[in-house]
């Protein structure tokens, strides 16, 4: 199984208009690690979201690997 990183955890919490059978997607979402939430109002917002948090979370990786290099 692959490792799944802690800081890479998201609640989603759909509220009571949610409704991926009609594509209605409503909702909060959270980043456990850093705190960051947004409402969601479409899937493509959610996915965003993602997006946001994990390329950040990419890019500041690669910057302290590239910081350890001598």
């Amino acid at each position: 199984m692959t490792h799944l990183p802690s800081k890479r955890t998201f609640l989603v919490r759909p509220n009571n208009e949610a409704d991926p059978e009609k594509g209605l997607y409503r909702g909060q979402v959270e980043h456990l690690q850093s705190g960051q939430t947004m409402r969601f109002q479409s899937e493509g917002s959610l996915k965003e979201f993602f997006t946001t948090i994990l390329v950040d979370q990419i890019k500041h990786e690669q910057s302290e690997q590239s910081s350890k290099e001598p």
